[in-house]
């Protein structure tokens, strides 16, 4: 039987070509399993080797490099994000620790130095004295006849007070000079580099702030005056002494009538 003329001849592979084939596939499987495994360990430069055939092996190889192409793409862009918010985040956490440590040297009510802070402060200044042969001087202040503001008044109008006196006080005092709330309504002004004559002013300056404090209330004006001691540091002397001797200064001014400045007079130096 002969063939007609709309018969279509069989299709016949060269010899050796279906084995070509399946080298290739099988090369190309081996290649591409290798470069899986480095994406898969972040290595996302590595590329499957093509043989620009263009046949169906060749166009998976191209598809899988454009995969991992845009793969590293998106992770890069991930991790970029990732490190933006990291570092917002640590700046944040920065922030906070910042705010944290001032804040566990602050007194609340009256934004002043808590005790422990001024302390601490001194004993820097006291130090730094020490080393440099630096004046320095403490200066111990009293509301005068506070208890009678709370019992007429009431704590409220009390805490505004402590809050008015130690703005004014702040008003007054030199950029390195330290403020603290020492306890109740009593205020230490640790002032580095100082002398006495310089600490009396000061004081005095402090003095006529507080004076001109006056708080209106529903049941009538309130105002204030401070008692101050001074006391100039003594080669040598702790922080507890020179507090100590500016505390006793203070009550000698509270002996004086209240409303003055008294400046214990012991030399500064032997």
């Amino acid at each position: 039987m002969t063939a007609g003329p709309d018969d279509t001849p069989p299709v016949t592979e060269a010899p050796g070509a279906s084995d070509d084939r399946d080298d290739r596939l099988s090369a190309l499987v081996e290649r591409m399993s290798a470069v899986l495994i480095r994406v898969a360990a972040g290595d996302f430069s590595a590329r499957v080797e093509r043989d620009f055939l263009g046949d169906p092996a060749d166009v998976l190889a191209y598809l899988v490099n454009n995969t991992v192409a845009e793969l590293g793409q998106f992770v890069a862009a991930a991790q970029g994000r990732a490190d933006e918010d990291r570092q917002r985040l640590e700046a944040l956490v920065a922030e906070r620790t910042r705010e944290l440590n001032r804040l566990a040297g602050v007194d609340i009510l009256t934004e002043a130095y808590n005790r422990r802070r001024l302390e601490e402060l001194g004993r820097q200044e006291v130090g730094r004295a020490m080393r440099y042969g630096d004046a320095v001087c403490a200066l111990m202040l009293d509301l005068d006849h506070f208890k009678a503001i709370n019992d007429t008044f009431g704590h409220s109008v009390g805490d505004t007070a402590l809050q008015m006196a130690a703005a004014a006080i702040r008003s007054r005092v030199r950029a390195h000079d330290h403020v603290g709330r020492y306890g109740g309504e009593e205020f230490v002004i640790v002032a580095p580099s100082t002398e006495l004559a310089g600490a009396r002013r000061v004081a005095d300056a402090v003095r006529d702030a507080i004076a001109s404090v006056e708080l209106e209330t529903p049941n009538g004006t309130v105002t204030l005056t401070t008692s101050i001691g001074i006391a100039e540091w003594i080669h040598g002397e702790e922080l507890d002494s020179l507090i100590a001797r500016a505390d006793a200064a203070m009550y000698r001014a509270k002996e004086l009538g209240r409303n003055c400045v008294f400046a214990d007079e012991i030399p500064a130096a032997p």
